[in-house]
């Protein structure tokens, strides 16, 4: 049988040779994406596979599609999958073993007539009976549920295929007589050699025996130190050279004589040597994100949040049009009051945003919704909104607040300008910037100078971007910088709104993110009450301790 291409839901053709930029750990972690990878492994099974679930859905979504037709080929097959949840049922039941064929040897390990074979035997006649199993539910299921994405009827169409070659028909007939031969030999009879004071000297091997040796000890078996009344026979010591123990002459008999048993099977199975778990395994990982996927958006469903498949734009259109849009993470970790909002990039909005408003209004929340909103777009995904519109980015760069440099003589402020440079020396037009608070390691006005700069020169670049500040006159600004600043991306003013309640003229956030001007509030003296370090709640407790 010719070497076939691996199947796959995520790659057309079964191959990642596709355009795909890396989202780089920093921005990963700005943007919390840990969160999301965790609630797309989420799911049955041991803690392992669900960690390495997790580490696959890390992958997948740090490695950012660029190309439609792959974007588009992974939501047909989420949008697939969606539509029928009685295929996503017997595909839950499938993904352990399909992760179990992905984990089996392949290449020349798996070849049974290597050395110490006896156990590679076992195992290989294992993962062939498992292939066959999950081949069949696989290829029945897929047939049944009739699916209509070029993902899912690629994989049934090959599975089909593969299921109806001579090769693996003939292995379909075999399996039962090889696995009938090697379960014959149940036990083996030792003959046990004593001397005067009853300590074994000697054993050979008298019998290999078809059924299994059972029955309660004899004071012989006590005496030779077995433990537990229970068990017909001494458990054998595993030693590291394999099931068997350590290799002794009594050891070393005892395989030769196997070997006669498990020679035929060998040389059966050799004959399927070019049949590969690996092929087939590939679909393991990929279809426990895709469930996963599945469950986060029923999940989010029935808490009434909205999620869509996103429209692929042109990438050259820098757009980004997202209605009823939220965080995601902020979803999976707060029960109700998430509030949504747009999100609009392109050319008849501004591409460039100055984002202010009082403290704990909404702003890094939003920010971090857009970044999230690209990443599941580019990674195939549904994304948290009522509808989206979205051109590709060949970049997400991220700044946000970190903890001092341990680096003598680096200051906040030096370390904000270094990642800050590092970011425009490798943005493009069609990259996507987001600032939560930069240039917040230095005095106001020196502050505004800075972002003032900054901001000129986003607006050049033309790339999208928030620039999240507690500098209102910066978007004061905003007008003046279109003015005297070239380039065809316009800075707007975004505003973390407040509502005005009846009576003493208080306000209290709203978390709605609109296109305002800034009103200069920040909350600080809210927050510094609610934490105790207004000037009043200081001189009290320092009374109350009797310092003053």
């Amino acid at each position: 049988m010719a070497e076939a291409r691996p199947l796959s839901l995520l790659w057309p053709n079964g191959r990642a040779a596709h355009s795909t930029v890396p989202l780089s750990e920093l921005a990963g972690a700005d943007l919390e994406l840990g969160t999301i990878a965790t609630a797309l492994a989420d799911g049955d099974g041991p803690a392992t596979r669900r960690v390495a679930r997790e580490r696959f859905a890390h992958q997948v979504l740090t490695q950012l599609l660029t190309e439609p037709e792959v974007i588009s080929y992974r939501q047909a097959v989420l949008a697939d999958l969606l539509a029928r949840p009685e295929l996503c049922a017997e595909l839950e039941q499938l993904v352990p073993k399909l992760e179990a064929l992905a984990d089996a040897p392949h290449g020349e390990r798996f070849r049974p007539t290597a050395p110490a074979g006896l156990e590679r035997v076992a195992r290989r006649l294992a993962d062939l009976e498992l292939l066959v199993e999950t081949v069949a539910r696989l290829a029945d299921a897929l047939t049944q549920a009739a699916p209509a994405s070029a993902g899912l009827c690629s994989v049934a169409a090959e599975l089909h295929q593969l299921r109806t070659s001579t090769e693996f028909e003939a292995l379909e007939r075999e399996l039962p007589r090889l696995r009938e031969t090697l379960s014959s030999i149940r036990s083996v009879t030792l003959g046990v050699n004593l001397g005067p004071d009853l300590a074994p000297q000697s054993a050979t091997i008298l019998e290999l025996s078809t059924t299994p040796i059972e029955g309660r000890r004899a004071l012989l078996f006590r005496l030779l130190g077995g433990a537990g009344e229970e068990h017909g026979l001494t458990p054998l010591q595993r030693g590291d050279a394999g099931p068997l123990g350590r290799p002794n002459e009594l050891v070393r008999d005892l395989r030769h004589l196997l070997a006669d048993v498990v020679g035929p099977v060998a040389t059966a199975l050799d004959r399927f040597g070019r049949i590969s778990t690996e092929r087939i395994g590939r679909l393991g990982p990929e279809l426990g994100l895709l469930l996963g996927a599945v469950r986060l958006m029923e999940r989010l469903r029935d808490a009434g949040l909205p999620i869509c498949r996103p429209e692929c734009l042109p990438m050259e259109e820098r757009r980004s049009e997202l209605v009823d849009a939220y965080d995601i993470g902020l979803a999976l970790s707060q029960r109700g009051g998430i509030v949504a909002n747009p999100i609009q990039f392109g050319p008849e909005t501004p591409r460039v945003w100055v984002l202010t408003g009082p403290n704990r209004g909404g702003k890094t929340t939003y920010t971090r919704a857009v970044g999230i909103a690209q990443v599941l777009f580019q990674a195939g995904l549904f994304v948290p909104a009522l509808s989206a519109q979205l051109s590709p980015v060949d970049a997400i760069f991220t700044h946000f607040p970190t903890r001092e440099d341990p680096r003598p003589g680096m200051g906040r402020l030096d370390v904000e300008a270094e990642r800050l440079f590092a970011i425009f020396r490798e943005a493009t037009p069609r990259s996507l910037i987001l600032l939560n608070e930069a240039l917040s390691g230095t005095s106001a006005l020196e502050a505004l100078d800075l972002a003032r700069g900054l901001v000129r020169g986003l607006r050049l670049l033309g790339a999208r971007a928030i620039y999240v500040t507690h500098l209102h006159e910066l978007a004061s600004e905003v007008e003046e910088i279109n003015a005297s600043t070239p380039g065809d991306a316009r800075v707007g003013s975004l505003l973390a709104e407040l509502e005005v309640l009846d009576g003493d003229g208080a306000a209290r956030r709203t978390y709605r993110i609109v296109a305002r001007p800034p009103r200069g509030v920040s909350f600080a003296a809210e927050i510094a009450e609610q934490h105790g370090i207004s000037y009043a709640q200081l001189e009290r407790l320092l009374r109350e301790r009797r310092l003053t």
